[in-house]
């Protein structure tokens, strides 16, 4: 009988390979998501400045945006 406990306690344990690598796989895709947050808000704040110089600056420098 204390065979047969040992046998369903090691049947319910978690197996901790696949929570490692359940917790690996979130970390590297909150690292992607991070990243690519930050590219995204790094283009926005370039794209900002370079809306500030076309209104400060003349026609041509928005000719010169299309144009692109």
């Amino acid at each position: 009988m204390l065979r047969w406990v040992k046998i369903v306690n090691d049947i319910n344990d978690p197996v901790w390979s696949v929570i490692i690598l359940l917790c690996c796989g979130l970390a590297f895709t909150l690292y992607c998501v991070i990243y690519i947050l930050r590219l995204s808000f790094k283009e926005l704040e370039e794209d900002g400045q370079v809306r500030e110089q076309g209104q400060e600056g003349s026609i041509e420098a928005e000719s010169r945006e299309r144009d692109c």
